[in-house]
């Protein structure tokens, strides 16, 4: 494809047969075959790409996370084994959200004022600590930036909600590289097999993480993830701000992937 790029090559067009398309080109290795198998499969690259708060609030362009669906694609085709009896949707869905997840975390991915005003909270928050010997109120953070509370509060939330990996995506992600760890230690037990025995074990992980957090953020953590609250709504429960409910959950998230890591599942993105 040279410098092309693959949203200029690939069109999305389903065709009748995928599973016997897909044994042809194992057999033939005709590359109009692949190509085919491509167009079939887009709508997997989409809905990772769609379904991915991080991804859609970042600034680069989709075109780039796209390509990037697409080059994971034509390697879950390449590396596809029919015989082995796992669903290839499943196998390449995972792939290329774990791919763009990967990307995601690699790039210089929030706004460029979003960086310049983490950078300065950073900055102004570690001075003012050293000065205080204490943590800083927000209306003495803000003061020390030369911006009004309310400006600060903006930043601070507008930040965490793309600086933080969801908890859905954390726990995927950690369920994406248990699957290939367990893939490249090879083995006979059917792909399906050993997705169901990592999804059981993640669960149980997952359900210890949260017990053991401080009774606070395990609060938080449910009533945002699973009574779908706002931080608004939850702030009023606990009369604090959704700023400081935001740090809270953030906190809570960055707890849950220590123990899951801890527990054998890593939900980093490595290089």
């Amino acid at each position: 494809m040279g410098s092309q790029k693959v949203t200029e090559v690939y069109k999305e067009v389903r065709v009748e047969d995928p599973e016997g398309l897909m044994r042809r080109y194992k057999e033939t290795g005709d590359i109009e075959l692949r190509n085919k198998l491509v167009m079939h499969y887009l709508r997997h690259v989409n809905a990772a790409i769609f379904g991915m708060r991080n991804v859609l609030l970042s600034n680069i362009p989709y075109e780039d996370f796209f390509n990037q669906g697409v080059i994971t694609l034509i390697e879950c085709i390449e590396r596809y084994d029919p015989d082995r009896g796992a669903s290839f949707d499943t196998f390449s869905y995972l792939a290329i959200r774990g791919s763009v997840l990967k990307y995601l975390r690699k790039q210089n991915w929030l706004p460029n004022r979003l960086w310049e005003a983490r950078k300065n909270i950073a900055q102004g928050k570690k001075k003012l600590e050293f000065e205080l010997m204490r943590e800083p109120t927000n209306l003495e953070l803000a003061e020390y930036l030369g911006i009004s509370e309310e400006q600060l509060g903006r930043d601070m939330l507008e930040m965490s909600v793309v600086d933080t990996l969801s908890f859905e995506e954390l726990v995927e992600s950690a369920y994406i590289n248990k699957l290939e760890e367990a893939k490249a230690s090879g083995g006979e037990m059917n792909d399906e097999v050993v997705s169901s025995v990592i999804r059981k074990e993640l669960s149980e992980a997952l359900a210890n993480a949260i017990n053991s957090l401080p009774p606070r953020q395990r609060q938080i953590i449910t009533l945002y993830y699973y009574e779908n609250l706002t931080l608004r709504e939850i702030g009023k429960i606990f009369d604090l701000s959704p700023q400081r409910i935001t740090q809270i959950r953030k906190k809570a998230l960055e707890n849950i992937e220590n123990y899951l890591r801890q527990s054998g599942f890593d939900s980093s993105f490595g290089e």
